[in-house]
């Protein structure tokens, strides 16, 4: 769930859809499964699967939900039924013609979408094809649709074609969180700002994830606190934050200081949204309204970077990476499973002037 990019935040999820019994393969249970039993497994499957579903962060079901609303728009243009992409014959053909309409048509918009959007477009897609309609893709129709999305980026490279989506987020380096911190004014509201940009920028949070902290998941130690990240787009995680020797760009203390000054109990929001009159609400941030203030906080310190709500998680990996810790220790700070490609992409950029990294450096 990456980043990483058409806005999907103003999308609202999908409704459900039914599940017609016409749409039920009965090839997927076992031949002496009676029409019955077989009925019965299918429903199983799919509410096992629409719990699941709930369970995923409101970004995750909203971005499937937007994929969804894609899939609709492209089989109403071409006059197919929206299980059509499991068909065969068909479905792999469909899949490659769908991915080469996203390429060309864009978002509902008219912007061109990034890779990296078509490709979870088609993850979306066959999320909900099983979750609601109890069909599935085959994944060689999948991977084929994919090797196309290859090759029209390489075709667009070769043209020098411009870049597509917004590409990755600025990394929030130590040197601008210090500035931010000490721009952050001497306020309830400039507290609350400054401990969000911390807290993000410490536990390597994406923003759903700060935005979903209670004051019950920020446990005081002796040695700092621990952070229990509860809702993620992977898998919860508890991050061990350590006081740090600045004390202003210490989250632990901030949190201290700010818990406090805003009445955080263990069962309300951690992060609360502010009344314009500068008093505390009990309503907690939402995840664009972390990203704002990670944005606004740069602003308001003069940087030139316009930071957005992914730099603070880019920025912590970032400077783990300079300062060579070990992927281990930072995957347990960031969440990303042993070997995660996305992680390695990040410690790559981070490294790529390192005395060991760069071949240029030191011999000229």
């Amino acid at each position: 769930m990456s980043t990483d990019q058409e806005s999907e935040q103003d999308l609202e999820p999908a409704a459900p859809h039914p599940l017609a019994p016409s749409e039920a393969p009965p090839t997927l249970l076992p031949a002496d499964y009676g029409p019955e039993l077989a009925e019965r497994l299918v429903d199983l499957d799919r509410a096992a699967a629409l719990a699941a579903a709930q369970k995923r962060p409101a970004n995750t079901r909203r971005a499937y939900a937007s994929d969804w609303k894609a899939w609709v728009r492209f089989t109403e243009a071409f006059g197919v039924p929206v299980t059509a992409a499991a068909h065969q014959p068909g479905g792999r053909g469909l899949l490659r013609t769908y991915v080469a309409w996203l390429w060309e048509q864009g978002g509902e918009r008219g912007r061109p979408l990034a890779p990296t959007t078509i490709d979870r477009r088609l993850a979306g897609l066959a999320v909900t094809l099983r979750r609601e309609y109890g069909t599935l893709i085959p994944p060689e129709y999948t991977e084929t649709a994919r090797e196309l999305l290859k090759d029209l980026k390489k075709e667009a490279k070769a043209a020098k074609e411009s870049d597509r989506g917004r590409g990755q987020a600025p990394a929030l380096r130590l040197e601008s969180l210090r500035a931010i911190a000490r721009a952050c004014p001497d306020t309830l509201s400039g507290l609350r700002d400054r401990f969000t940009v911390l807290l993000a920028f410490t536990i390597a949070a994406r923003r759903h994830e700060a935005a979903a902290l209670f004051g019950r998941d920020l446990v005081l130690v002796e040695e700092g606190m621990l952070v229990n990240v509860e809702v993620s787009k992977t898998h919860p995680r508890q991050v061990a934050v350590p006081y740090s020797s600045d004390p202003v760009l210490c989250p632990v203390r901030t949190w201290l200081e700010w818990k406090e000054a805003a009445g955080i109990e263990p069962d309300t929001p951690a992060l609360r949204r502010m009344h314009r009159t500068g008093s505390v609400t009990r309503a907690g941030l939402s995840p664009q309204s972390v990203g704002t203030i990670i944005t606004e906080a740069g602003q308001r310190a003069g940087l030139n970077v316009r930071f957005t709500g992914h730099s603070a998680r880019r920025g912590f990996i970032t400077e783990s990476a300079r300062a060579k810790k070990d992927r281990k220790a930072i995957a347990k700070v960031s969440g990303h499973v042993d070997g995660s490609r996305a992680l390695e992409g990040y410690i790559e950029l981070a490294n790529r002037f390192g005395d060991e990294e760069n071949a240029i450096k030191g011999i000229m």
